[in-house]
């Protein structure tokens, strides 16, 4: 008997397991193809359906599975049809267990490793067991809380992302402020750490409002640091950035302070970070560095592994779980043949593709099943050549629309790593930023950031043959083992899962080329 979990919140997500095995997961926004997707925003729009009966009709038609055994899950209620409904109206199954957010988010992270034994910090902003929780997992089968606080990290970062004009407003459907994250994280690099201002920004950190309104905070925090915090009025410049980086610092200072009596106390233990702030990969690296232990962060920390985590809590697995490409096929994979037939799609090679990539074109890339999480990993990408001065500005203004001073990410081969970047061991889900080697920064310009650093992924020829066996074609015609990678969507949207939506964007946008399954499309002839 197979067993469910739906997660209905933003980020919403669904998970199959049947018979101790991980079958599919399902992330809602790629669906609706609205960001950080799930049942809040129906609140304000009882006019549109929500998706779960579509989901669990399109795992009937693709794995044979209508009955559970059980159903896990996390809130209690959704929205069908314009009308607030229960999970168990809407899934058959002989049990339905509501499960807890952290725990979930600690298993996640745990069950994706071999260790027989961790400690897991698991930190976002909130869910129905807290904020900021810390775990011992003592061996496959037990994950202890050790203790929990009502610290939350995650919104008050976020919150700076309202004040700084740099940053992009998003659609309120888009529950903008989720994306601010990454989006100061990108400034962090342009600015400076205030020191007169950071006893301030980590006393800001400190602080646990009431519900989700940090203005009175933030105006006591601007009254300390001679600071304005005003919506109508946002900094830009070096103002703006040095807020950016100051509260990095504070973030990363507060957490550390929060983590290193369990850290004293667990001395050999390997640690895993979880829940949605393990998405800072600042963080994480200064954890990477410092930290004399292994230091572990999931494809999917976020919310979108929630459901994920509740699965495998029930499997607890023996062996790592592999979930980076658990995500669904494409969509209207049905329609491959139409639209080569139409367009007049050439049978693919990696030669083929390797010289268009060494020649600066843009490529969009639809393989195989998606990447699980929210990082594009090469099955759902944007490719090109990082050798290319412009082709940052070119992907920012003309295919991605996302704002001017956000950084791409590189791939490469796990055993060049070392040879590009100062980084040892593997990063491959881009949950790490160490700095390009100097010697290699001229000529991986569009993939270097103003501060030298890089997100680098990682990539074996077990993980991903293709995509290996492109970088090395590519290394053969250019001397460079390393592709600029970035997720296939344009700004506010997420990461594509159709084929007619990978074409729109092919035909809208400065992309030259276009790789669906194993036929290739140029524009170029």
């Amino acid at each position: 008997m197979a067993n469910i979990a739906f997660y209905g919140s933003h980020n919403a997500a669904v998970a199959v397991e049947e018979d101790g095995k991980l079958i599919t997961v399902i992330e809602v926004e790629r669906f609706l193809t609205e960001k950080n997707a799930g049942y809040a925003q129906y609140l304000v729009s009882y006019t549109r359906p929500f998706l779960l009966t579509h989901i669990l009709q399109y795992i009937k038609d693709e794995y044979g599975i209508s009955e559970y055994d059980k159903c896990y899950y996390l809130n209690s209620d959704t929205i069908e049809g314009g009308t607030k409904v229960h999970y168990e109206q809407l899934i058959p199954a002989k049990e339905h267990i509501n499960c807890l957010h952290h725990l979930s988010h600690a298993a996640c992270g745990f069950y994706q490793t071999d260790y027989e034994e961790a400690l897991i910090v698991s930190f976002d902003g909130g869910g129905n067991d807290g904020f900021f929780n810390v775990y011992h997992a003592e061996d496959r089968n037990t994950i202890t809380l050790l203790d929990k606080y009502n610290l939350d990290l995650g919104f008050p970062y976020m919150s700076f992302g309202d004040y700084l004009g740099d940053i992009r407003k998003e659609p309120a459907l888009n529950i903008g402020n989720l994306v601010y994250s990454g989006k100061i994280m990108g400034l962090c690099s342009y600015g400076n750490v205030i020191e007169e201002w950071l006893p301030y920004f980590e006393d800001y950190y400190r602080k646990k409002p009431d519900g989700l309104n940090y203005l009175s905070f933030l105006n006591e925090l601007g009254d300390e640091c001679g600071l304005d915090f005003n919506i109508n009025d946002r900094y830009t410049g070096q103002t703006g950035w040095d807020i950016a980086k100051t509260s990095q610092e504070a973030f990363e200072n507060v957490f550390m302070e929060m983590t290193q009596p369990f850290l004293d106390k667990f001395p050999n233990l390997p640690l895993i970070v979880v829940g949605g702030c393990a998405l800072n990969i600042l963080l994480n690296y200064k954890l990477h560095i410092e930290l004399d232990r292994p230091v572990f962060v999931p494809p999917n920390p976020n919310d979108c592994g929630i459901a994920c985590g509740m699965i495998l809590n029930h499997i607890k697995p023996e062996k790592a779980i592999d979930v980076t490409y658990a995500g669904t096929e494409v969509l209207d994979k049905h329609t491959l043949m139409s639209h080569v037939e139409e367009r007049r799609g050439i049978p693919l090679t990696t030669g083929i593709l390797s010289e268009d990539l060494a020649n600066g074109k843009i490529v969009g890339v639809v393989r195989d099943t998606s990447e699980h999480g929210p990082r594009a990993l090469g099955n759902r990408s944007i490719i090109c050549n990082p050798a290319y001065p412009d082709m940052k500005d070119i992907l920012n203004a003309k295919v991605k629309n996302r704002e001017w001073y956000r950084p791409f990410a590189p791939v490469c081969k796990l055993e060049d790593v070392s040879k590009y970047f100062d980084f040892e061991g593997e990063s491959r889900w881009m949950g790490f930023c160490p700095t390009v080697k100097e010697e290699w920064r001229e000529r991986l310009v569009s993939i270097t950031h103003i501060d030298g650093t890089a997100r680098v992924q990682t990539v074996t020829e077990e993980q991903n043959p293709w995509l290996y066996n492109l970088l090395t074609e590519f290394e053969e015609k250019t001397g460079i083992g390393v592709l600029l990678n970035t997720s296939f969507n344009v700004n506010g949207r997420p990461i594509l899962s159709r084929y007619s939506d990978a074409l729109k964007v092919y035909d809208a946008t400065n992309m030259d080329s276009l790789v669906l399954q194993d036929f290739y499309f140029r524009k170029f002839r």
